[in-house]
């Protein structure tokens, strides 16, 4: 069984690098530029606040120093995507930079549970982006709540994600 993970996520991994350019890490420090712009344009979209406005630098920055992958990427653009239609009035009240980190974190915490290496803690995004970690905290209650706690997203949900990511 393990096997067959492996192979689902080394044929996922090949899939990102061929369709946006995100595979071994590049020596720039900046993420796959094509899934850069994907996600400046879905966060600045879902969230039109001017205040906070979300660009390149800060979806670069944040993904390196949070170790982003495309597959988290993708899950946290799914979680806008289900804001959208279940609580659009959350989304006129965040700024797009707080959606993409918020959305990130918690994409994160969901594919990286407690007792894996990669574990995901507060107080090290806050540290990561300039912010008290009461402060994300907070956001964190509040995103939890605005999406009703439903962080799950189903294998057919990625996929469809992925498709539209790669048609561009």
């Amino acid at each position: 069984m393990l096997d067959y993970h492996k192979d689902d996520h080394d044929a996922l991994t090949e899939r990102f690098r061929k369709t946006l350019y995100y595979g071994k890490m590049p020596n720039t420090e900046r993420p796959s530029l094509p899934l850069t712009d994907i996600a400046v344009e879905l966060f600045q979209e879902r969230a039109p606040r001017k205040l906070g406005k979300i660009d390149q630098y800060m979806v670069a920055a944040a993904s390196r120093e949070n170790c982003i992958s495309p597959s988290t990427m993708m899950m946290g653009m799914i979680y806008t995507n289900r804001l959208r239609t279940k609580n659009p009035e959350y989304l006129q009240q965040i700024s797009s930079s707080d959606l993409f980190l918020i959305s990130m974190m918690m994409a994160s915490k969901f594919m990286y549970d407690e007792g894996v290496d990669e574990e995901v803690f507060n107080d090290e995004w806050a540290d990561s982006v300039d912010m008290e970690t009461e402060e994300i905290n907070q956001m964190e209650r509040e995103f939890l709540s605005a999406i009703d706690w439903n962080l799950f997203v189903s294998d057919k949900e990625f996929k469809r994600c992925f498709i539209t990511l790669k048609q561009g």
